[in-house]
């Protein structure tokens, strides 16, 4: 019996070690760090420091992606919706970034900043985009 207790313990202590480092490591991720009007591109997930203005740009997730295939003819170019977070100053914020069907990039604000985005892979006819293959190319300018 006190075998059995014993190998359970240890069984407990290395799912435990287990678990640390696998939380560790999924949570290790750097964020690249950039300036201001410099292009950079971010998976979900990922995140881009903006040096010298207090910032740090996250990209959540891609909310819907109803941009019209280029191999198609469609009557609306659609869109595709895709949240960041933005930790600006030490506040948290959460900004939906809308890029019209068959466009090339967009804009949006954010206070003083000016969010130039392009949301890639572009659809194709018959194909679904998994999420992990969508990347946000960004730039932010004063």
């Amino acid at each position: 019996m006190r075998g059995m207790v014993a190998m359970l313990r240890s069984f407990l202590v290395f799912v435990l070690i287990l678990s640390i480092l696998v939380a560790g490591c999924a949570g290790n991720q750097e964020a690249v760090t950039v300036r201001t009007g410099e292009v950079f591109t971010i998976g979900i997930g990922q995140s881009a420091r903006i040096a010298g203005e207090d910032m740090v740009i996250t990209f959540e997730e891609v909310i819907g992606d109803s941009r019209c295939p280029r191999e198609v003819v469609c009557v609306w170019a659609g869109v595709a919706a895709s949240r960041v977070r933005i930790i600006h100053l030490g506040t948290p914020s959460s900004l939906v970034l809308n890029q019209p069907g068959l466009s090339e990039d967009a804009q949006e604000t954010f206070g003083d900043y000016t969010l130039t985005f392009n949301l890639n892979p572009y659809p194709r006819a018959g194909e679904e985009i998994p999420p992990d293959e969508y990347r946000l190319t960004l730039s932010i300018t004063r």
